[in-house]
């Protein structure tokens, strides 16, 4: 995991509002087998995720939503804005797609947790990796925990679906 993570170097405050990840190795090519398209697109944007956490410098991150799409051999990121039906809520947004394609982006859960005679309400902040191509819909989370007067950290990634 933790070289995967090297493989795609810092990212810069300044990056492109369009890559490829074919620069960083991330071939369809270079893909396991057994694993279908969409898998590797979620892979990619969920790489991309923790790098983005893993390069966090303070406190105050927030995780811009970005959508992958496999194009050919490549997996290309497109930031999106954070206002916009699809930066809000992927598939609200977006109904169908021509390739497989990824989401990520942050939300927050409303949790109740205690007992029925006492509840207690919170927000839990969450990373969601949501996917869509022709046949499948594939949707994993991870909990952000933030720490005051420490950059936020992403817990692993568990299968929504």
């Amino acid at each position: 995991m933790r070289q995967r993570l090297l493989n795609l170097g810092p990212v810069q405050a300044t990056e492109l509002r369009h890559r490829s990840h074919s620069a960083t190795g991330a071939n369809v090519a270079d893909m396991p087998s057994g694993v279908s398209t969409l898998e590797y697109v979620v892979e990619v944007a969920k790489d991309w995720t923790l790098a983005r956490f893993a390069a966090a410098q303070a406190d105050d991150f927030v995780l811009a939503p970005h959508r992958f799409e496999l194009c050919g051999n490549t997996v290309h990121r497109h930031a999106i804005p954070p206002r916009s039906a699809e930066g809000r809520s992927p598939f609200d947004a977006v109904r169908r797609t021509r390739q497989p394609t990824a989401w990520s982006h942050s939300a927050f859960l409303s949790v109740l947790a205690g007992s029925d005679s006492d509840p207690v309400h919170y927000e839990q902040e969450i990373v969601e990796i949501l996917a869509l191509d022709d046949d499948d819909v594939l949707a994993e989370c991870a909990f952000v925990v933030r720490i005051e007067g420490f950059p936020p950290c992403l817990g692993p990634f568990w299968s929504a679906l």
